[in-house]
C-alpha cells in the first residue's frame, strides 16, 4: 500500500523511552536511523497518541491447505459453471494445533494493542518490553508445533494419496524443506512518520504527507477511544446478561471467560487509556472494585454475591450507553489479516 510505504520505517526495539511533554510527534525520517526528527503537531495537543505508542507490524505465515478442482474431474447434476469445488490437502492434527497457537498470538494482540491499520499493530509503549517477551516465546513454541508437523508430513502425503485417489496430484506435495519455508512468524517496529527526503523533493508534497499524517494520526485517537468504550460495554453487558436467573429462576449458565475476558480488559486498560479517557477510567475503577476477588465459582455459588454484581453491571452499562458515540463503520481493525 503506497501510502504506508511512505508513513512507516523500521526502527529497533528499544526500552521504554520517557514520555515526551511536547505536544508535537517526533517521527523517524525516511532512512530508517532514527536522525533529524519531523515533528507533527496533532490536531489536538491533549491526546499525544504518537508519543504513547509504537507501531508494530507482525507477520505470521503457515501452509496452504487447499487447493481449487477442476469441476471437470467431478460428477454433479448441475451446471459446472456455476460451482467451485476445491480440496484439503492434508487431515492433519499437527497443522491445525499451527493453526489455533496462530489464533492464540493473534488474541493476545488483540487484548494488548490498539487499532490501526491492517496489519499495524499500536502499542503501548509501557506494554512494550512485556509484548517483546511474549512474541520471542510464542516463536519458540510455534517453531516446536511446526517441527511437529514437518516430522509427520511424509506419512500425511501417503495419507493424502490415499483418500484424495483421483484428485491426488503430487505437484501439491513438494518436499519438507520446501514445506517448511512456507511457515513464518516474524514481528517489526515501525515509527509512524513523513520521510524527511520529501522535504528536498517537494515542499508541497511534504506539507500534504504531513497533513494526513496529523489527520490519520488524530482519527486513530478518535477511534481507539470508540473502541474501548464499545469493547468494555459489550463485555459488561454480557456479564449482565449472563448473571441474571433464568424463566425458570434459576441462575443461567455462563463460562469461566464471561468473567476473565472481562477480567483481561480491566487489567490492560491502564496502559491501553492512551487518550487518557477520564470517564471510562471511572467506570473501569468501578468495575474494578465490583469484581475485586472475585471468581467464576463465588458467582456460581453464592446468590447474593451474583445479584450485587449483575446490578453493578448493569448500572456500568447503562452509563457506557449514554457515552457510546452513535456512529458509522469504524476505519481501523484490531485483528490481524491473515498473512
Amino acid at each position: 500500500m503506497s501510502t504506508q510505504a511512505l508513513l512507516f520505517s523500521p526502527v529497533e526495539p528499544l526500552a521504554p523511552p520517557p514520555m515526551p511533554t511536547a505536544p508535537p510527534v517526533a517521527a523517524l525520517n525516511g532512512d530508517g536511523g532514527g536522525r533529524n526528527p519531523v515533528h507533527i503537531p496533532i490536531a489536538d495537543p491533549g491526546v499525544d497518541l504518537a508519543n504513547k505508542t509504537v507501531c508494530i507490524k507482525v507477520r505470521l505465515s503457515t501452509m496452504g491447505n487447499t487447493r481449487k478442482v477442476s469441476t471437470s474431474q467431478i460428477e454433479a447434476d448441475a451446471d459446472k459453471d456455476l460451482l467451485r469445488v476445491s480440496k484439503h490437502l492434508l487431515d492433519s492434527a499437527e497443522l491445525k494445533a499451527v493453526g489455533r497457537f496462530d489464533g492464540e498470538i493473534r488474541r493476545f494482540l488483540y487484548n494488548i494493542c490498539l487499532p490501526f491499520e491492517i496489519g499495524i499493530h499500536l502499542l503501548p509503549i509501557p506494554a512494550l518490553e512485556m509484548v517483546e517477551q511474549r512474541l520471542r516465546s510464542f516463536r519458540v513454541d510455534r517453531e516446536a508445533l511446526v517441527a511437529s508437523f514437518l516430522a509427520a508430513y511424509p506419512g500425511l502425503c501417503q495419507d493424502a494419496a490415499r483418500r484424495l485417489r483421483g484428485l491426488y496430484n503430487p505437484a501439491d506435495y513438494p518436499p519438507a524443506e520446501e514445506v517448511a519455508r512456507e511457515f513464518g512468524f516474524s514481528w517489526q517496529y515501525v515509527s509512524f512518520g513523513v520521510p524527511e527526503q520529501l522535504r528536498g523533493i517537494s515542499r508541497e508534497v511534504f506539507e500534504q504527507e504531513r497533513e494526513k499524517a496529523a489527520q490519520r494520526m488524530a482519527e486513530a485517537s478518535s477511534e481507539i477511544q470508540q473502541v474501548l468504550r464499545e469493547t468494555m460495554a459489550r463485555l459488561v453487558q454480557h456479564m449482565a446478561e449472563r448473571l441474571k436467573d433464568g424463566a425458570d429462576g434459576k441462575p443461567l449458565r455462563f463460562k469461566e471467560s464471561t468473567v476473565s475476558n472481562l477480567v483481561e480488559f480491566l487489567a490492560n486498560f491502564q496502559f491501553r487509556n492512551v487518550t487518557d479517557d477520564g470517564d471510562l477510567q471511572r467506570l473501569v475503577s468501578q468495575a474494578r472494585d465490583l469484581l475485586q476477588g472475585v471468581k467464576a465459582d463465588d458467582l456460581r455459588s453464592t446468590a447474593a454475591l451474583r445479584n450485587r454484581v449483575q446490578q453493578g453491571m448493569v448500572e456500568i452499562a447503562g452509563h457506557l450507553d449514554n457515552m457510546l458515540v452513535k456512529s458509522g463503520g469504524r476505519k481501523f481493525r484490531f485483528d490481524e489479516e491473515a498473512q
